[in-house]
């Protein structure tokens, strides 16, 4: 068969199959397979970020901007080096979510300055993608949050302690795959125990 091009969508309710047929006994030798699973019979190659809610993206060629901490700050797409402490609150906003952007919150110091709130609330009419997980702690136990249809805002409160989950070397990841939504992945580094600190999602 011959080459095909479509101005539409492909479709198969059995998958598609990338094939090899031997040129001298005509035996088909199936390479890769696309359905509801994918095989790749070969090296893959991905140009661009591999986006998720439950993996973290590759920080490979994002910008990196120094954040200083304030009562209200304006991240940017990239990788953002924040040195909030928890001695006074800050807001953050996000940008706006489109498709393909990739936004990292480094924490570049100790949470051990207070009990101040550190939150990340969504640009416009944006929302976390229903469903997002994130960690926290109760009563030194390890718990975890998930937000709700409609949320726009995750909030992080630290103790005045040397025991919080999140602090210097920590990221939270915000990827967009969905425009208007934000998917959380999050690496977290803690301090001591690792015991205190609470993470929150709220409308």
């Amino acid at each position: 068969m011959g080459n095909s091009t479509f101005s539409g969508p492909v479709r198969s309710q059995n998958g598609f199959e990338d094939i090899t047929t031997n040129a001298t006994t005509g035996a088909q030798t199936t390479n890769s397979t696309y359905g509801t699973n994918a095989s790749v019979g070969g090296d893959l190659t991905v140009l661009g970020s591999i986006l998720s809610g439950g993996v973290n993206p590759s920080l490979n060629g994002l910008a990196v901007t120094a954040k200083a901490t304030g009562a209200t700050v304006t991240y940017v797409a990239g990788i953002n080096v924040n040195p909030f402490t928890g001695g006074a609150q800050q807001i953050t906003t996000l940008p706006a979510a489109t498709a393909g952007v990739v936004v990292v919150h480094s924490q570049s110091v100790d949470t051990t300055g207070g009990t101040a709130f550190l939150s990340f609330d969504c640009a416009g009419s944006d929302a976390y993608e229903t469903g997002s997980v994130i960690e926290s702690r109760t009563s030194s136990a390890v718990v975890f949050d998930a937000s709700t249809a409609g949320e726009t805002l995750l909030k992080y409160t630290p103790a005045n302690a040397t025991t919080n989950l999140f602090s210097i070397g920590s990221y939270i990841y915000f990827t967009c795959t969905t425009a208007g939504l934000w998917n959380i992945s999050f690496n977290f580094q803690p301090l001591g125990a690792g015991t205190t600190g609470t993470f929150v999602f709220a409308a």
